[in-house]
């Protein structure tokens, strides 16, 4: 029995060397899993008062006390203007979720997080150092323009009533008389209102000239600074079809100095600037200048010894300026009170007019300025510059003169890194989507010239724009209504025989060499490859008709004053057709013709696909004829013989 008793007692010793052993265990596991996470996670042994004094420290930096910034102005504006920049070239992506949270700062002990590389952004110039950010390269077109922008643009023609204006990238422009100058203006008010009475029309300011020809106050090649005053409607919004036009579309500008300087800023005037002014009075010694700054506050005078060498180099058929006309003067002095300027036309002062003080705005920035640039990218399309040490700027290939340049490396060996350059302003837009300046590098618009040097295929008129003499045959010969493209460097129509193409522009173009020259290039839309009819080629450099080298007849359409560069056309039908323009034909030419149209009083006939006729009804034939719409049918094809030429009605 005695036996039997011992076992429960065995049974309840070894239960409790259980538990103990197990309690034991659990305390063991529990400081072993205590001390694991401190290793893991350091911070977590800190005392709290550490822990309240690192985020004290962390929102002070985050959230600094007082108002003052203790920047310099300069230094502000420096930092106004790398700001600028992150806005103008932000991309749109502000980085993951974290960087929108507050960032606390890293610690030695904190993990560092490896954010992935993206090779899009690796490449763009938003990851480029904000002391090296630049603009990108902009070309004008028509789609980017903005309205109440400046550009530099040359006269190419004189109307009656308005000025054809040629625009970078062969864009036109026209300024209606009415939007030249107020003088000018009061002067057509004043003739409206005479109309009435022939002579007093005719003889508004005492004189028998006629007051409004524009002839006697421009000339073909004159600079003007343009404000754009409207843009051309789209066609397809209006009529939901996109039509056609043979002519490229013109914008409508304004040349009133009002309009182009009154977003100078009056500081910023001093000498080498170049304002555009027109002439409100003609005194003894000289001429009242209207300027437009700060409202006509600021009154400006031109010597009339200042302004003879213009007068004797571009119009010499006149002896003075007359109210109304429109000049680009330098300023030579400020007075104390900055409230009067004296300012000269003298084309080698104002060619070489340069500002040496740095604009307080950027909204001073004017066309026509000549300032020094530093280079800060070299790219495929041109470069970016900036000047005044803050304003970024521009230049494409065109503005450049080496519209034939293939590839970055041909731009860079020209123009490397920091190399200061004079460019010459063409155009400023400062609008809320972004403030553009594009510049130019071409020599004759640096010299303030409207034509480059020589090319050997001009006529004499036109060989005269190009020479720093005087000719008293010059505005004679470019002020002779139907003579305007007798002053182009090649005229309108010149085949050239052997162009070699130097680059393919994309899919919008060639440049080419034009034969024996290099004062100009030449250039062919891809439109103008291949016939109307026929769908236009595919360009590449390397193979195909219009690769690089290979040599091609083109005749010349067009011509860019501001690019020097001559537009040509290679479609077989324009370069072989035989009567492009009327002087091609003369009084007793015999042509072919088709019948366009049957009139009561005669017939209107196509003599080639840029010339038109008309037959009285009293040529067509040698006897009267009863039912001549039956015989004359639009479409037929007939042989005629030209007897008068209207060159007025070109």
């Amino acid at each position: 029995m005695a036996g039997t008793r011992e076992k429960p007692a065995a049974k309840a010793g070894t239960e409790k060397k259980q538990r103990t052993d197990k309690k034991a265990g659990a305390e063991k596991k529990h400081r072993t899993d205590k001390k694991t996470g401190a290793e893991k996670n350091p911070s977590a042994e800190k005392p709290r008062s550490e822990k309240k004094a690192a985020r004290s420290a962390s929102e002070a930096v985050d959230f600094p006390r007082g108002g003052a910034s203790g920047l310099t102005p300069l230094e502000f504006r420096e930092v106004s203007r790398q700001a600028e920049q992150e806005v103008l070239f932000s991309d749109g992506v502000t980085g993951d979720q974290s960087d929108k949270k507050r960032r606390l700062p890293e610690t030695a002990d904190a993990p560092k997080k490896h954010k992935k590389k993206s090779k899009k952004a690796a490449g763009s110039t938003v990851q480029l150092p904000e002391d090296e950010r630049v603009n990108l390269v902009e070309s004008l077109s028509l789609k980017k323009l903005s309205k109440g922008a400046l550009v530099l643009g040359c006269i190419a023609s004189i109307e009656e009533l308005e000025l054809r204006v040629s625009l970078p990238n062969g864009l036109l422009g026209t300024v209606p008389i009415t939007s030249i100058s107020p003088e000018l203006t009061a002067l057509v008010e004043k003739a409206a209102e005479a109309a009435d009475d022939s002579d007093d029309a005719m003889d508004v300011d005492g004189s028998d000239d006629d007051p409004l020809d524009l002839k006697t106050r421009f000339f073909i090649g004159q600079y003007v600074k343009c404000a754009i005053a409207d843009l051309p409607a789209d066609q397809s919004v209006a009529s939901g079809k996109k039509k056609k036009s043979k002519s490229a579309p013109r914008l409508e500008l304004t040349l009133i100095p009002e309009e182009i300087n009154g977003r100078i800023d009056p500081d910023d005037i001093c000498e080498g600037v170049i304002v555009t002014a027109s002439v409100k009075s003609v005194e003894d010694r000289g001429y009242v200048l209207t300027t437009g700054i700060s409202g006509n506050k600021i009154s400006a005078f031109l010597p009339t010894s200042e302004a003879q060498a213009w007068i004797d180099r571009w119009m010499p058929q006149v002896t003075e300026l007359k109210p109304g006309q429109l000049v680009e003067a330098a300023v030579t002095s400020v007075s104390d009170d900055r409230r009067s300027l004296r300012m000269t036309i003298d084309p080698a002062v104002v060619s070489q007019a340069t500002v040496k003080d740095t604009y307080k705005t950027m909204a001073s920035v004017q066309p026509g300025q000549l300032v020094s640039a530093t280079v800060m990218k070299a790219w495929d399309r041109g470069l970016s510059l900036r000047f005044m040490g803050f304003y970024d700027c521009s230049a494409d290939l065109n503005g450049l003169g080496m519209p034939a340049a293939r590839s970055k490396a041909d731009v860079e060996k020209k123009y490397p890194l920091g190399k200061v350059v004079p460019v010459r302003v063409l155009y400023v837009s400062l609008t809320a989507a972004g403030k553009v300046i594009i510049v130019s590098r071409m020599p004759h618009v640096l010299a303030f010239k409207p034509r480059p040097a020589l090319t050997g295929y001009e006529l004499p008129a036109a060989a005269h724009l190009a020479s720093d003499k005087a000719h008293s045959d010059i505005s004679a010969a470019a002020n002779e209504k139907g003579k305007i493209d007798k002053m182009w460097p090649i005229p309108y129509g010149t085949v050239l025989d052997d162009c070699i193409v130097l680059s393919v522009v994309g899919t919008i173009g060639l440049a080419l060499q034009v034969p024996a020259t290099k004062a100009v290039t030449a250039f062919a839309k891809v439109a103008q490859l291949a016939e109307e009819d026929e769908p236009a080629p595919k360009l590449n450099k390397y193979s195909g008709p219009f690769h690089v080298g290979t040599r091609h007849r083109a005749r010349v359409v067009g011509y860019d004053a501001i690019d020097a560069v001559v537009r040509v056309s290679l479609r077989p039908s324009m370069v072989n057709e035989k009567f492009l323009t009327i002087d091609d034909v003369y009084p007793g030419a015999a042509v072919n013709g088709t019948i366009k149209v049957f009139r009561e009083n005669g017939v209107k006939i196509t003599i080639s696909s840029t010339l038109h006729g008309f037959i009285h009804k009293q040529h067509l034939a040698d006897v009267a004829l009863k039912h001549p719409e039956l015989q004359f049918k639009a479409g037929k094809q007939i042989a005629c013989r030209i007897l008068k030429v209207l060159h007025e009605q070109r």
